[in-house]
């Protein structure tokens, strides 16, 4: 995407968010809260790659998280940037920025929905937490715009129409083999309350993703049956599945161009529980997501995460992960099936009204086992936390 694209991408959304806003103002509640971070870390393979990648450094990230509300409007956002500088046998310093909006207006049976905003990371990031792929260690930018327009069919059945863009491009790509990409999607969703703790639904989708640095086209479409329950106020579970159709070309090649079709299914399942002073979930499923690499992959993963209060100030947690990813309806490079695993215990101290105190670890391990590769990482961290008082605005 070109920076006169993003810009009008921008206009679009800015423009959107403050008729709706302006609409609303009559009677609204604003809100924003700042938090400010440092972090020391230490990590002993940080591009989990082979040879010498041990690391320490800081991390400081200013934040502030605003909210505004009426009783049709819904707006919600953050602004963080992370300044990392790391040490040792890989020296490098960056920035990331974090911008996501969300918000909603309700209009009689109409609610209009729109998510998205921008984010630059490192790709052993949120690229990582999504596909379970390990990518060269570089920055990407990623914008994304997901408007959605809700209609209220009856009092218990519902159709919702989406449009979800992204567009990623990588810092320094081709040279360390990555490719920018971008993908545009619709989906159609239609959901029946059966009874007051149960929805079951039925969604369309068809995405296409575009890597234009290699003339490479992937088009999935599917459809997908799900269902909600929650069994208590403090159980529920929700479970999803169906078949995706995709079709890959590939252009300039002898010939015009190269074509593949496949077939996969792909599944969601989750389960919430909360105690009292507990929270235990537990999900698993299978996706397609585009890649760096300039394919489509496909994901099985497992991940679950437990929290508890252990007093009043102190929380530990566990959370962690395994993926297994590997390329399909490829008609130009492929990988092996990967496997990735992480493993996060994590202690928070709320030592004084507006200080936390936080230190945790994490193994990470990754695995091709065609070719008999296996490398692993262990890193820390300790970090300081301020959130100041939350300003509020009433009118």
């Amino acid at each position: 995407m070109s920076q006169l694209e993003r810009f009008i991408l921008a206009g679009i959304v800015v423009s959107t968010l403050s008729g709706i806003i302006s609409r609303g103002a009559q009677s609204a509640e604003w809100s924003a809260e700042p938090s400010f971070n440092v972090k020391g870390v230490y990590n002993s393979n940080l591009i989990l790659s082979t040879g010498s990648n041990e690391v320490w450094g800081y991390w400081t990230s200013p934040a502030v998280k605003f909210k505004g509300a009426t009783e049709s409007l819904m707006f919600e956002g953050n602004a963080k940037a992370d300044f990392v500088h790391y040490y040792g046998q890989q020296d490098r310093g960056f920035t990331n920025l974090l911008f996501p909006v969300s918000t909603s207006y309700k209009w009689e049976r109409l609610m209009f929905g729109f998510d998205g905003g921008f984010t630059r990371d490192n790709t052993l990031m949120s690229e990582l937490r999504q596909t379970g792929l390990v990518l060269t260690f570089t920055q990407r930018n990623l914008w994304t715009a997901n408007p959605s327009v809700t209609m209220g069919l009856t009092e218990r059945v519902n159709w919702q129409v989406g449009y979800q863009f992204a567009d990623a491009t990588y810092q320094n790509g081709l040279s360390l083999g990555l490719v920018n990409y971008q993908t545009n999607g619709g989906t159609s969703e239609l959901s029946y309350e059966i009874q007051e703790r149960t929805k079951v639904k039925l969604i369309g989708e068809v995405t296409n993703f575009v890597a234009s640095q290699i003339q490479q086209t992937w088009t999935y479409e599917g459809v997908k049956i799900g269902a909600s329950h929650d069994f208590s106020e403090s159980l529920s579970a929700t479970l999803s599945g169906g078949p995706k159709f995709i079709r890959s070309t590939r252009g300039g090649v002898p010939g015009g161009s190269l074509s593949e079709n496949d077939v996969v299914w792909v599944y969601n399942a989750n389960i919430k529980q909360e105690f009292e002073q507990s929270t235990l979930s537990l999900d698993g499923g299978r996706e397609l997501y585009p890649s760096g690499f300039g394919l489509l992959v496909q994901t099985d993963r497992v991940t679950s995460s437990i929290s508890h209060r252990l007093t009043e100030n102190l929380t530990a947690s566990l959370t962690g992960g395994l993926y297994f990813t590997k390329p399909v309806a490829s008609t130009g490079g492929s990988f092996p099936q990967t496997r990735y695993i992480n493993v996060n215990p994590n202690v928070s101290w709320n030592f004084a009204q507006w200080w936390t105190l936080s230190a945790g670890y994490t193994y990470a391990e990754r695995a091709i086992g065609s070719i008999n590769f296996w490398t692993n990482a262990n890193s820390t961290f300790v970090m300081l936390t301020y959130t100041g008082d939350k300003w509020t605005v009433s009118r």
